[in-house]
């Protein structure tokens, strides 16, 4: 029994501490930048100034309207009762800087659209492939 209670107590303060790992700015974004796929974008790219957890309003807000756009669904909705918000993703396509990428609800229609992975690639011709 005392075993028992030892691996809840740890399992509980392990959790603390990755709910405690994340900041985020008063914007509701995170402070660090957002996970870059390939080369990082230069500091004049506009894509450089896309952050973890920003919402699809601020992106556009830096960005503009994308040149088109790609929705698909992950694993993740095939698991029952799954009420993270990685269960659909969408792709945002810049003809000349890149794609962003948000994790955008679940499976019940809930959660809210973050952004997950930026990828800088001056080529993008900005068609969703």
């Amino acid at each position: 029994m005392r075993a028992k209670s030892t691996w809840l107590l740890i399992g509980l303060m392990a959790i603390g501490v990755a709910a405690c790992s994340t900041q985020t700015s008063k914007n509701g974004a995170s402070s660090t930048p957002a996970a870059v796929v390939g080369v990082a974008p230069p500091s004049s790219s506009p894509l450089s100034k896309i952050m973890l957890g920003m919402q699809k309003k601020q992106v556009r807000d830096i960005l503009g309207q994308p040149s088109d756009e790609n929705s698909y669904m992950t694993g993740k909705v095939f698991i029952p009762f799954y009420f993270g918000n990685d269960a659909r993703r969408t792709s945002w396509y810049y003809k000349g800087i890149g794609r962003v990428v948000f994790a955008d609800g679940n499976a019940f229609g809930g959660g809210t659209s973050e952004v997950v992975r930026v990828d800088y690639d001056p080529a993008e011709s900005g068609i969703a492939r």
